[in-house]
């Protein structure tokens, strides 16, 4: 669980703080009752930290972490509950934590987003024999969020006494509807312990073992095989905690890890923070330099969902998926659910060879599916794209390899899909994406720019576009070889991305050869085309031999087949707004402006970006 560090004063004033012990619990007179002021006002702030599914960059839950006082000694969370703890108040501050965190998501609106809220519980408050049964559920439905929306990441700071008690306790909770989580797998044996008595449906991969992950091949050994564990055996959901570099989160992410946490995709926050369009669209880009497909809703599983398959309850008599099997001969298998959440799945080759042994018949006929029903399932949620279910198909035990998956809505069964429908539409996409990406830079080509732009016209928002084109790139291509030419287009790629990627829309396109165009804001234009060009302008010379740079020229033929002097490179930007007041109706309108644009700003020495005919 993510905390923030104490400075060292701090630290300082806290140990010289209880220092001044009472022999009861430790703990200064005058810290016992600040600790109490905060339990009995209510003085705890919630910060939110975004998860993030690693193989679109969307934010799909975000983990409530509490506070005490700001500039105190109490908003550091592991002093807090040290404190509380010896103290005998952990159960307070843990059940204030928890009301504080659901209250604060519902102000920012979160109980009406189709992303999930992750709630720590110490794991010792559960076994507390005064503990407030159905306190939790009664805040959710106060707050108006979905059950299946809540997952209670259960923390062992200190040893469980009582493990019957505790395991009680968390049935309960998932009777209930609540999804449970366990907190740093990997950090100890507590987490292993917990996760071979309990099947948690998410389970968190310690901070320890995500560092310099991509530096260590020990690191990495022992994440894929918690990865393996927690796929195969218990179907559960992975996060990766404390991703910072863009190198772990492809060495994770390569490894399996299916969601992740950490400064890289956001910093705890009193708001809601999306994952900024420079990481999103670095996804983008890593995806499709390894060969992945840029997501989009086409790519989305529920695409090949199958509607029409029903799910049985699990006390549903086993006579009556013989007979829906028998009605429906396609059918490959039947989900079972518990309260609309898949409990268990049989296949139809599986039942009938039950079925078909001695006494079969007689033995399971009018006996509850549950007697015969899998446990050991694939479930993926309706927005995970193609290439992570894929992987997740893939890995799973050769027995179950074609078994048919369960596609769920908010944990909600929703429908089926088979293995056949997957690779058909896996096929469909990457020819379609080879089709349509530019093959050196793998960013969207022309077909997905104008689908893109016609969105933005569709839906009446303000953006400009603006284009790109590189100032005798073609004499530096023909003097310095078509090798260096496609690094000159790949660096001037990678800029185009780091620079126009923070915008609020934030799209970037290859047109084609040293074309490219970015959708932006309009408010963002001038600010980052400045920038584009200054960065430019300063990674020009190191394209360059030094004789080159000095001379201020390269000499090669022109069009003409003449010997000719080309200055140095430079970049061409021309800005199309549209806006309240001058609405474009297609793409075509816009390029249309745009190269009358592009011929003035050519006109022009040296970089130079222009703003609808206004020149900058």
């Amino acid at each position: 669980m993510p905390f923030i560090k104490m400075g060292v004063c701090a630290m300082t004033a806290a140990i010289a703080f209880i220092s001044e012990t009472n022999k009861k619990s430790g703990i200064s007179k005058e810290l016992e009752e600040e600790f109490i002021n905060i339990i009995e006002k209510g003085l705890i702030f919630t910060k939110f930290q975004p998860i993030v599914c690693l193989a679109t960059g969307n934010v799909v839950a975000y983990e409530a972490l509490s506070r005490g006082p700001e500039a105190s000694m109490f908003e550091n969370p592991i002093f807090l509950f040290e404190v509380a703890e010896k103290l005998e108040m952990l159960e307070d501050l843990d059940m204030l934590c928890r009301e504080k965190a659901i209250m604060n998501a519902k102000i920012l609106g979160m109980n009406t987003k189709p992303i999930k809220l992750f709630i720590n519980i110490d794991a010792a408050c559960i076994t507390y024999s005064k503990h407030d049964k159905g306190k939790t559920k009664t805040l959710i439905e106060e707050f108006e969020f979905e059950m299946d929306n809540v997952v209670l990441e259960i923390t062992e700071r200190t040893f469980i006494n009582d493990s019957q008690i505790f395991h009680q306790a968390l049935s309960h909770y998932q009777s209930q509807g609540f999804s449970i989580a366990i907190d740093d797998l990997g950090s100890g044996s507590a987490g292993l312990r917990l996760i071979s008595e309990i099947n948690p449906q998410k389970v968190k991969i310690d901070k320890f073992l995500v560092e310099n992950i991509d530096k260590s091949f020990k690191k990495q050994a022992i994440v894929k095989m918690l990865v393996d564990m927690c796929h195969r055996v218990l179907n559960s959901k992975i996060v990766a905690e404390g991703i910072e570099t863009f190198e772990e989160f492809t060495t994770v992410k390569m490894l399996g890890i299916d969601w992740g946490q950490g400064y890289l995709f956001g910093k705890p926050s009193s708001t809601l923070q999306l994952v900024s369009g420079y990481v999103k669209n670095k996804i983008i880009l890593q995806q499709h330099a390894n060969g992945g497909e840029v997501f989009s809703d086409e790519s989305r599983i529920e695409n090949i969902a199958s509607l029409n398959v029903p799910a049985f309850h699990c006390d549903t008599q086993i006579g009556k998926l013989v007979e829906t099997f028998n009605q429906n001969p396609e059918m490959l298998g039947i989900p079972i659910v518990n309260n609309g959440i898949p409990a268990g799945l049989v296949m139809k080759t599986n039942l009938f060879s039950q079925l078909s042994k001695k006494f079969g018949y007689d033995l399971f006929y009018k006996r509850p599916v549950s007697y015969l029903m899998g446990t050991t399932f694939l479930t993926v949620d309706v927005s995970e794209d193609i290439d992570s279910v894929a992987k997740q198909v893939l890995s799973r035990d050769f027995s179950m390899l074609y078994d048919i998956f369960i596609i769920t809505n908010n944990n909600k069964y929703y429908g089926v899909s088979t293995v056949h429908a997957l690779l058909e539409k896996m096929t469909t996409l990457k020819i379609k994406h080879a089709s349509q990406a530019n093959p050196l830079t793998g960013l969207p080509g022309n077909d997905s720019i104008k689908v893109f732009v016609e969105k933005q016209i569709r839906a009446g928002q303000d953006f400009a576009c603006v284009y790109f084109d590189l100032d005798f790139f073609k004499a530096y291509n023909d003097y310095y070889g078509f090798c260096k030419g496609d690094e000159v287009l790949k660096k001037t790629a990678y800029l185009i991305m780091e620079i126009f990627s923070v915008s609020r829309i934030g799209y970037v396109g290859h047109i084609g050869g040293d074309d490219f165009i970015a959708i932006i804001h309009t408010e963002e234009a001038q600010d980052l085309c400045a920038r584009f060009i200054r960065e430019f302008d300063a990674m020009v010379p190191k394209l360059y031999a030094e004789i080159d740079v000095k001379n201020g020229c390269i000499e090669t033929l022109d069009r003409n087949n003449l010997k000719c002097r080309f200055p140095l490179m430079s970049v061409s930007l021309a800005v199309v707004e549209s806006k309240e007041n001058s609405r474009f109706q297609s793409l075509l309108e816009i390029s249309t402006v745009a190269a009358e644009m592009k011929k003035k700003a050519k006109a022009v020495k040296g970089s130079v970006f222009l703003i609808n005919q206004r020149a900058n």
